[in-house]
């Protein structure tokens, strides 16, 4: 088999080490330029009558591919197009030669390598682009033969510690599936899917970082924009944001497709009997204490001792707000609101953004668990800057005013009113995220029954679809509405 994928390779690149050895020349075109211009033109042209017919199999040119060969082993620094065109012309192959399709995915991986040395940044931008070239290889190799796992795991692990950030979703998407898939077949042991799923999880985490801020920038400058009366500048803004919005999406759906491929792995008794042995064997890791606390944390095992155990002798060998963090949830969990609402306050400062939501989410439970129904406001609405897209912070809210109806007791409608905005409230936590939908739901039906009456709308000169401003401390604008 290798000898038949040899032979094969030989056909397609000639001498096989003509681009190893053309990678040192300094010449762009290579030693022959007039034969390189040549060839490049041809092969040119024939890619776009191709990419006019849509890349249709019956348009593919064996000039197209005979010239492009030449190009990429004669002057490879002559274009990056000559990689990017590359893969188009050996995804054809590919398919079209199925039995032969390990010889051209390694004509590919060839081409890569060599991409990834003659251009290692960026043209146009100068960045390095190494680890995303990287990337795409092993995405490539994962897509066109899974049984070639081992070797795509391991040079997508390769791409992820030249460069986390310049990796797409698509590339940690298979790196993971490549890692499951060398566990199922007993290559690595089973803590190296946790070990990777917190690590691509951290990435991810922190490429939806980058491009929050750089919505918030792009939001500002296009209202600068706006202001200005530069019509030009705001539809370029426009497309940025949209696509800046795009990549957040994609990484989102990457990362909630992580969390449903490590489900299987992710039980509280699997986890716990894992961690359990590693914290035997270093007590005094604090890379594995907070991957325990952290795994343990998302996957909802917080009652186990070992979650206790693994955030004291983390927060005793490096205070943090992530340690506090972990401490605050066994504390909730545990009904104790004040002392965990000083952990939840601690934690806020932390350089996570998920774990600075939870943080602020949580901390507003403790205060509406202790009445401070202000202080829960607060605390909910600093979660709701942190993600917008969540509605649980509009679900605390919600509660925090019907559960202050009481204390209302002079208000016209005898505090009934509250159960308006605490509407309002579930209403838009429904609309904003269909993960608590249900909950808001069953929330709006339940809080609606004690809606005033149509007779108490009535005597206390109101109508229902009025507006009204609630007082005292919550002081928002609501309509009225009547029990039904």
């Amino acid at each position: 088999m290798k000898t038949r994928r040899f032979a094969i390779l030989a056909v397609i690149l000639g001498m096989a080490f003509s681009a190893s050895a053309q990678d040192v020349m300094e010449s762009k075109y290579g030693a022959d330029s007039v034969n390189c211009v040549t060839k490049l033109s041809i092969y040119r042209e024939y890619f776009k009558q191709w990419e006019a017919a849509k890349f249709a199999p019956e348009s593919v040119s064996g000039e197209m591919i005979s010239a492009w060969r030449e190009v990429f082993l004669s002057c490879p620094r002559a274009s990056q197009l000559t990689y990017t065109n590359g893969e188009k012309i050996l995804d054809y192959l590919i398919r079209k030669n199925p039995k032969d399709k390990d010889a051209y995915i390694d004509t590919l991986c060839m081409l890569m390598d060599t991409r990834a040395r003659c251009f290692p940044t960026d043209p146009k931008t100068g960045a390095s682009q190494v680890a995303s070239i990287m990337g795409r290889k092993g995405l490539l190799i994962y897509t066109y033969n899974k049984n070639r796992y081992e070797e795509a795991y391991n040079v997508l692990k390769e791409a992820v510690a030249l460069d986390p950030s310049q990796l797409q979703g698509a590339f940690i998407d298979a790196y993971f599936k490549a890692t499951i898939d060398m566990v199922n077949n007993g290559k690595e042991e089973k803590m190296t899917i946790i070990n990777v799923y917190q690590e691509l999880t951290d990435v991810l985490d922190g490429n939806i970082k980058v491009h929050a801020e750089k919505e918030t920038q792009l939001v500002e400058a296009r209202a600068n924009a706006e202001e200005s009366g530069d019509a030009d500048a705001i539809a370029s803004f426009d497309k940025q944001i949209e696509k800046n919005e795009k990549s957040i999406y994609n990484y989102k759906g990457v990362k909630n497709n992580l969390d449903n491929l490590f489900q299987p792995y992710a039980s509280c008794e699997d986890l716990i009997k894992v961690f359990s042995a590693k914290m035997a064997e270093t007590p005094d890791d604090v890379v594995l204490l907070k991957r325990i606390t952290t795994i343990l944390d998302k996957k909802e095992c917080t009652d186990s001792k070992l979650f206790l155990d693994a955030s004291m002798k983390l927060y005793e060998l490096e205070p943090s707000p992530e340690a506090a963090y972990n401490i605050g949830v066994k504390l909730f969990k545990e009904g104790k609101n004040g002392e965990a609402a000083r952990y939840f306050e601690e934690a806020t400062s932390a350089d996570n953004n998920d774990r600075v939501f939870r943080a602020y989410r949580n901390l507003a439970y403790c205060y509406l668990n202790t009445n401070s129904f202000s202080k829960c406001r607060d605390a909910a609405r600093r979660a709701a800057a942190v993600d917008p897209t969540s509605g649980e912070p509009y679900i605390v809210i919600g509660l925090a005013y019907a559960a202050s109806a009481n204390s209302m007791s002079d208000a016209k409608f005898g505090g009934k009113e509250a159960y308006w905005v605490a509407v309002d409230k579930f209403i838009k936590a429904k609309q904003l995220d269909s993960s608590v939908a249900n909950r808001a739901s069953d929330l709006i039906r339940s809080y609606s029954q004690h809606f005033p009456a149509t007779e108490t709308i009535f005597f206390n000169d109101y109508a229902e679809g009025q507006s009204y401003t609630v007082g005292g401390w919550i002081n928002e604008t609501t309509t009225i509405r009547a029990a039904k």
